[in-house]
Formats: structure tokens, C-alpha cells, sequence
């Protein structure tokens, strides 16, 4: 029994110091410092305690490899010199602190210069606008405009469309801005209608010269139409009487067109078919006039700015 006994206490102890003597091992493979780390272990073990908690993690090996080039070379004189700039800033300045404590800070003054001071108004601020700002614009080419405004002068505008000249607006002008914004007053405008369609693509573009020149046209054919009218009508009267002249001294009677329908029906249906609408040719190049009491022009559409006469 005693022998029994004494193997069996032999055989525990043996047990208690391979299991202490196994975790020995295992904690020394997974232990950093020890000369038993076991890599591959330690990146599948659940818990394991670094030495250094707070330690700089890398991405790959290259960036570790080039933080220790960068260590183990010695500092340069131009960080050194940073270094100690840096370390320099953080210390305050006391006399630099007094001068701006006495430029912030107004000091005491006695109770007559109180007194002026309150007594002084403060400059109130003019209204900003546009009709404020135009004289801003003096000694340079936007000067030009508000001398315009200022002394009434009568003013030119050539607008423009997406292919090229639209008209001219003549007026006074009354409020400008740096972008060529412009509002006119008692404007005549001169223009021409944009050309659409296929025309588009194949007309010349319109001159101020071409403009005018169909402006002057224009009025020569209506001036020639109302002298031929008074013709046409003079002409229209007599032929009328010679036609009831020569209806009186025929024998001859008309028939009815009562009759003359009941005999030729097809006659009758061709009166009763009306005919085909015509649509009316659009002029183009028909240049067109119009009075507007006030005018906007946005600066994008202004090609030149000219005085009238």
C-alpha cells in the first residue's frame, strides 16, 4: 500500500510539471523578447499581451525597414535649428505681451476728453447700390457712361443675338453696373428679327451698315406705295362707269344666277368649296422700328456703347 502510495504521489507530481513546464513553453513562443517566439502561433492566438501596448504599428515591412533607416541616421542641422525655433515659440515674450496689452487696451483719459468723444457723431454709413457705385467708376471706360448719366447725353447700344448684330437702341441712359447691365430711358430701337430654320446656317451676318441701308429701302417702298394709291383709285372710278354705261345701252338682259346654278350644278359646288388657306411669306429681312419708354439691357447682349450724333 505504501508502495502504491508513492508511485502515485511520484506520478502526479510528473503530471503537475509537464503541464507547468508545457505552459512554460507556450508562454515563451508567444512571449516577443523570448528566443521561443513562434510567429505564426502569435498571429493565430486568441489573447495575446504585447509588451508595449502603445507601439507604432506599420502597414507592411518596407514602411518598418524605412522607419529604421530614418532613425539610425543622424539629425540634420536644419531640424535641429526647427526644433529649437519650435521650442523657442512656446516660451511667451513678456515685453511683447505689454505692447499689445497697450495696443488693445485704450488707456484712462479724463473727463473732458470723455465728454469730446461723446459729443463727436459717428459717420453713418451711405446707402450702397448701383446708383451709388457709378461713381466709382470715374477715369476709367465705365466713367464714360456715368457722364452720360450725369450730363443727359443721348447714348447708342448695339445689341446682339446668338448669331450676330440684332439692332441698335438709342436712348439716355440712367443706371449702369460693372458688368455692362444698362437701363435706358425714351429708347428707339432699330432691329431685326432673328433669322431661323435653315436660313440660319446659310445667311451672312447682319452690319450696322446693312441694317440701316434695308432701314432706307423700306422707307422708299412705302413712300412709292402711297404716292401710286391715289392713281390706282382715280383709274378704278372711271373704268367702273364705262362698265354701267355699257350695261345700260346693251339690249341684252343677264340671266338670273338663280338659273344658271339650276342648269350647271357643278358650277354651283365649285362656288361653295372654299379655298386652301395660304400662309402669309415671312420677311425676314424686314428691319423693324419701335418706341419703349424703358429699356433693360443685360451686359452679355451689348456689343458697343457709342454717343448718338
Amino acid at each position: 500500500m505504501e508502495e502504491a502510495e508513492r508511485t502515485g504521489g511520484k506520478e502526479d507530481t510528473s503530471e503537475i510539471a509537464s503541464c507547468s513546464s508545457a505552459n512554460v513553453e507556450s508562454s515563451a513562443r508567444l512571449d516577443v523578447l523570448s528566443e521561443f517566439f513562434d510567429p505564426l502561433l502569435a498571429l493565430y492566438a486568441p489573447d495575446i499581451q504585447l509588451p508595449y501596448p502603445n507601439v507604432k504599428c506599420f502597414n507592411n515591412l518596407a514602411q518598418y525597414e524605412s522607419f529604421l533607416k530614418r532613425s539610425r541616421e543622424p539629425p540634420r542641422p536644419e531640424n535641429v535649428s526647427k526644433r529649437k525655433g519650435k521650442a523657442r515659440k512656446g516660451v511667451p515674450d513678456p515685453e511683447r505681451i505689454e505692447r499689445l496689452k497697450k495696443l488693445i487696451v485704450k488707456p484712462a483719459t479724463t473727463g473732458e476728453e470723455d465728454e469730446a468723444t461723446k459729443s463727436a457723431p459717428r459717420k453713418s454709413k451711405g446707402p450702397r447700390n448701383v446708383l451709388t457705385r457709378m461713381a466709382v467708376h470715374t477715369g476709367s471706360p465705365l466713367g464714360q457712361l456715368y457722364r452720360c448719366v450725369k450730363d443727359q447725353i443721348r447714348i447708342k447700344v448695339h445689341i446682339r443675338t446668338f448669331k450676330g448684330l440684332r439692332g441698335v437702341c438709342s436712348g439716355f441712359l440712367v443706371a449702369f453696373d460693372k458688368f455692362w447691365n444698362m437701363a435706358l430711358v425714351d429708347v428707339d430701337e432699330t432691329y431685326r428679327k432673328p433669322v431661323l430654320g435653315e436660313a440660319f446656317y446659310h445667311e451672312s451676318a447682319l452690319t450696322v451698315t446693312r441694317l440701316f441701308d434695308r432701314l432706307k429701302l423700306q422707307e422708299d417702298e412705302e413712300a412709292l406705295k402711297l404716292r401710286s394709291v391715289p392713281e390706282k383709285t382715280t383709274g378704278k372710278a372711271e373704268s367702273g362707269a364705262q362698265d354701267l354705261g355699257e350695261q345700260l345701252s346693251s339690249p341684252v338682259l343677264r340671266r338670273s344666277p338663280r338659273k344658271s346654278c339650276g342648269r350647271n350644278p357643278t358650277s354651283a359646288v365649285q362656288s361653295k368649296t372654299k379655298p386652301a388657306a395660304v400662309r402669309e411669306k415671312v420677311d425676314y429681312q424686314r428691319v423693324h422700328l419701335r418706341h419703349v419708354n424703358q429699356l433693360f439691357i443685360r451686359g452679355e447682349n451689348v456689343l458697343l456703347v457709342s454717343l448718338a450724333g
